[in-house]
C-alpha cells in the first residue's frame, strides 16, 4: 500500500509513503492533521501485512485504532497506543469539522489486507483502490479546505482519486517480485496464465508473463497519475501562498509515481528481482519537472 516509493527520497523514512505527508512544502496550517494521518495510515498499513503477526494479533491492532477514531476510548482495549492513534486522527479531523468516513474506509482496507485474496478483476482491484488509496487525497483536500466534504464526488475529487489509485497502482507494479514472494498477489485474476496458483511462486511464471504483468500495471497506473493531473488546474486558480505550494507537492507526488512507472516500463523484469527506488539524487529533476507539470498539468498528454 506504499505507492511511488517517495518516502526516502522526500523525507529520509524508514518506511516508503504513498505521500510525502508533511513535508517541507506543505503548509504549516495542514500539518498537524496530516501528521496524524500520516500515523493512522502507517500503522494500519503495518499491521495489515507486515512481520508475522498472527491474524487475530493483526485485527485487535486494527479494532483499537478503530476504537480511538470513533472516540470510544477504553482501558479494556488494547494496544493502547494503538487507541490513541486513531483519537488523535478523530481530533485533528474533528477540529476542522471533518467527518471520520474517509479514515474509516482506510480502516476497512487493512482489514482487507489482513486475510489478503487477490481480486478476481481489474475492477475489483479498482474497489480495493477506492479504499486503500483515494482517502488520503481527499482528506488532504479537505484540510486544505480546497473541498468542503471529502465524502462528495465532483470532478476535483476525481482528479484526486486518479492520482492516488495511480500511485497504489504504480506501487503493484514496482513491487511485484516482492509481493510474489510473499503470497500478496494484486495482479487480478483475469491476468493469471491458467493454472497458475500464487503458491507455485514466480518460478513458475514466464519472463513473457512477467513482463506482461508488470507493464501493463505500471501503464495502467501512469494513465491514472496522467488523468489526475487535471487537479492541478484547480489548484492552481486560487493558488495563493499555502495553496501554491500544496498544489507543488501534488505535483511532485505525480512526478514522483511517473519516475517509478517509467523504471517499471524501461525494465519490466527488473521488477522481479528488486523494488526500483527513487534516491535523493532524483529529487533535483523531480522538483523542475513538478514545477512545469504544476504550471502545464497536461504535458504528458502528448
Amino acid at each position: 500500500m506504499d505507492p511511488g516509493h517517495l518516502g526516502t527520497a522526500f523525507h529520509g523514512g524508514g518506511h516508503y509513503e504513498n505521500f510525502p505527508v508533511a513535508s517541507w512544502l506543505l503548509p504549516a496550517e495542514m500539518r498537524g492533521a496530516l501528521l496524524a494521518l500520516y500515523r493512522f495510515a502507517r500503522t494500519g498499513d503495518d499491521l495489515a501485512d507486515e512481520g508475522n503477526l498472527a491474524p487475530e494479533v493483526r485485527r485487535a491492532g486494527l479494532h483499537a485504532l478503530r476504537i480511538g477514531l470513533h472516540g470510544q476510548n477504553t482501558q479494556s482495549v488494547k494496544p493502547a497506543e494503538h487507541q490513541e492513534i486513531g483519537s488523535a486522527l478523530r481530533v485533528e479531523l474533528l477540529a476542522r469539522q471533518l467527518d471520520i468516513v474517509q479514515a474509516e474506509k482506510l480502516l476497512g482496507a487493512f482489514e482487507m489486507d489482513v486475510l489478503h485474496e487477490p481480486y478476481p478483476t481489474i475492477s475489483e482491484l479498482m474497489v480495493y483502490c477506492r479504499y486503500s488509496a483515494d482517502p488520503i487525497g481527499r482528506i488532504m483536500l479537505a484540510t486544505a479546505k480546497i473541498i468542503d466534504d471529502p465524502n462528495a464526488d465532483c470532478p476535483i475529487t476525481a482528479a484526486s482519486d486518479a492520482i492516488c489509485s495511480g500511485l497504489q497502482l504504480v506501487n503493484f507494479a514496482q513491487d511485484m517480485g516482492q509481493d510474489c514472494t510473499r503470497q500478496r498477489i494484486y495482479v487480478p485474476r483475469q491476468w493469471w496464465p491458467e493454472g497458475w496458483l500464487p503458491a507455485a511462486g514466480a518460478q513458475a511464471l514466464s519472463d513473457q508473463v512477467k513482463h506482461q504483468w508488470a507493464t501493463q500495471m505500471a501503464r495502467l497506473g501512469q494513465d491514472h497519475l496522467v488523468r489526475g493531473a487535471v487537479l492541478l488546474n484547480h489548484i492552481r486558480r486560487s493558488a495563493r501562498g499555502p495553496r501554491m505550494r500544496l498544489g507543488l507537492e501534488i505535483a511532485m507526488v505525480i512526478e514522483g509515481g511517473l519516475a517509478i512507472s517509467r523504471r517499471v516500463l524501461a525494465d519490466p523484469l527488473a521488477v522481479w528481482r528488486k523494488s526500483p527506488v527513487l534516491s535523493r539524487t532524483d529529487l533535483a529533476v523531480i522538483v523542475l519537472q513538478a514545477m512545469m507539470t504544476f504550471v502545464h498539468p497536461h504535458r504528458h498528454r502528448t
